[in-house]
Order: C-alpha cells, then sequence, then structure tokens
C-alpha cells in the first residue's frame, strides 16, 4: 500500500461573485481549485513519486489577488493550466489502487469533492483519507489544537528549505513530516476513534438536494434531534438533561436508553450554498467521565446567566438622566 500526501490551493472569489455562482449552480463551492500537488511514499515512508498540476478554474476565472499573492500563481499560469476533469482523470491513475491519503488539516478533500460534484465527477476513491495533524497531536502531546504544517516541521527540526503554499511543496512537506511519525499506528487509532459513533449521519444538506433548514430553531425542533431512537434497539431515548449549546454552533444532547444506556447526540451545524443549516449528527455512548464534564459545562453556563447584572427597567416616559 502507498501514503499519499495531497495539498491544494484553490481560488476564491469575492463574496456576491461566489454567492452567484452557487445559487446558478444549486450547490456549494467555496473555492475552485488551481493546483494539485502530491507526493507517494512507499510502506517503509521513502518517497517514490510526484505529481503536481495547475488547474484552469471554470466559474472563478480570475485570480484573487490574496490567493496570487500567497501562492504565486499568476492569471496567465491558471489560464494556460488543465481542465479539472482532466486533471482529475490523470491524477487517479497515478494514484493507482491501493492507497491512502494523508493530508495537513481536514479540509482539502472536502475542497476537491465540492469541486468533484459541479463537475459531476466521481468522488468516492478520495474517500480513505487521514488527517496527519490528528495523527501528529495523538504522538507527540495528545492536544487537540490545530497545529500548522510549520509547526510540525519545526517540533521534527525539518528545514522548510522550499517556498511554502505551494501545493507540491507542501505536500512534500507533509510526506516529511510523516516520515517521522508511526503513520501505521496512527491510521489504526484514527479508525478506532471513528469508530466510536453509534450513528453519523449529515441532516438538512441542501447541497446533496435535501431540504436544508431554514433556521436553527427548525433544526432543533425536528424529531430526529427532540425524539430520536436508540441506534441499537431502536426503542425512543429519554431526555436526561438540557442540551449544552458550546462555541462553533455545536450542540450536546445527553439521553438515555433502558436497554443500552446512556448516549449523546451530537449536532455540528454548518451553513448550506443557499444559507439554509445543515448538520453533521453523531450518536455515541456517554462514558462517566463525559457525563461529568457535560454537567459541569451545563452548570458553569447556569451560572453565567445567573449573575449576569440585569438593566435598570425604566418605566414608560422615564428619561435617561445625562451627566452633568
Amino acid at each position: 500500500m502507498y501514503y499519499i500526501t495531497l495539498d491544494l490551493e484553490w481560488n476564491q472569489a469575492y463574496a456576491q461573485k461566489a454567492l452567484a455562482v452557487q445559487r446558478r449552480l444549486s450547490a456549494r463551492l467555496r473555492g475552485e481549485v488551481i493546483q494539485i500537488g502530491a507526493v507517494k511514499l512507499d510502506r517503509h515512508l521513502r518517497v517514490c513519486g510526484s505529481y503536481s498540476v495547475i488547474v484552469k478554474p471554470q466559474h472563478f476565472k480570475k485570480i484573487h489577488k490574496h490567493v496570487s499573492d500567497l501562492t504565486g500563481i499568476s492569471q496567465e499560469m491558471m489560464d494556460a493550466g488543465v481542465p479539472l476533469p482532466t486533471a482529475a482523470e490523470n491524477f487517479k491513475r497515478w494514484c493507482g489502487e491501493d492507497f491512502v491519503f494523508l493530508t495537513w488539516g481536514p479540509d482539502d478533500v472536502p475542497m476537491l469533492k465540492d469541486n468533484f460534484h459541479i463537475h459531476d465527477l466521481p468522488s468516492e476513491w478520495l474517500d480513505r483519507t487521514y488527517d496527519l495533524q490528528v495523527i501528529f497531536n495523538q504522538q507527540t502531546d495528545g492536544g487537540t489544537k490545530q497545529r500548522s504544517l510549520e509547526f510540525a516541521m519545526e517540533h521534527f527540526e525539518i528545514p522548510q528549505n522550499l517556498p511554502a503554499h505551494d501545493a507540491l511543496n507542501d505536500a512534500y512537506f507533509t510526506a516529511l513530516v510523516a516520515a517521522k511519525l508511526d503513520v501505521k499506528e496512527g491510521i489504526r487509532a484514527y479508525d478506532a476513534s471513528q469508530g466510536q459513533y453509534l450513528e453519523s449521519s449529515v441532516i438538512g444538506d441542501a447541497d446533496a438536494g435535501e431540504d436544508g433548514y431554514v433556521t436553527i430553531s427548525e433544526m432543533l425542533d425536528d424529531a430526529i434531534v427532540k425524539n430520536p431512537l436508540c441506534p441499537i434497539c431502536k426503542k425512543p431515548l429519554a431526555s436526561k438533561g438540557k442540551p449544552l449549546h458550546s462555541k462553533g454552533q455545536r450542540y450536546i444532547y445527553y439521553y438515555g436508553c433502558k436497554k443500552d444506556g446512556d448516549i449523546f447526540l451530537t449536532l455540528k451545524l454548518h451553513r448550506n450554498f443557499n444559507d439554509t443549516w445543515r448538520a453533521k449528527r453523531t450518536i455515541t455512548h456517554a462514558t462517566d467521565t463525559e457525563i461529568a464534564e457535560y454537567k459541569k459545562k451545563l452548570e458553569a453556563g447556569s451560572i453565567r446567566r445567573r449573575t449576569r447584572p440585569r438593566r435598570p427597567r425604566r418605566r414608560s416616559g422615564q428619561s435617561t438622566p445625562k451627566a452633568e
């Protein structure tokens, strides 16, 4: 099996242009890929090949100044690029049959899938992807912070002797970091952590043809959130606490099943292309430690609300006194 480190550069449009394109396409398109860079590693994590191509965008045809300054890709270079369907076909052929992708961060493959979608290209072959940033954290300090690729290179004392924000260079740097990690064990642990889900789905995904939720309240009132079934025995779950709302539009619901124990239902909200809402909905077993943490955060939020100073009410017709 081969490990392929993948990095992308993409062009962006100004907000009004981007929104107009998305409405016309009825699909999410946050940016158009303009460079694909990849490095192939053998099972011993030795570099054995590379791939790089400049892609000509179909919708965001004018290079954004910030993108050009960051990547060094000019309008002329982009105009001379390869159409995405051709680049995708060549890239898939280069990848071969037995491989997994390693990316730094979670953004590249979803972006590539969005681009494939608007060209009606199959994207299932992109699914075996692992975020090397997560594996790096697991095998260094065990933290959850989003560390930059430069941070990981400094950690392993890898010299940055090539310009950053070039897709091939960044894929090569990612490969050098991968060679310092136990990638095989990292993938095993990664799969195990993903396997904790009793159920995982996306609700309200307008980009996939569903009806998005017009408001967050509409989503939270949906029976699939308010009255869910146990994913194991299919019996109704009983609420055991108030929803915990944390920053980043994340909601945690605490439920119980008489047969299968305590359960958390988590929603992670995102905007659809048409300004409606969707959410990744996951259900997991709730451990004693997680329940204690949930209750602690819920109580902390309640205390903040109780201790927030109230503004004095003014009677009708009463004016606010002016400072002398």
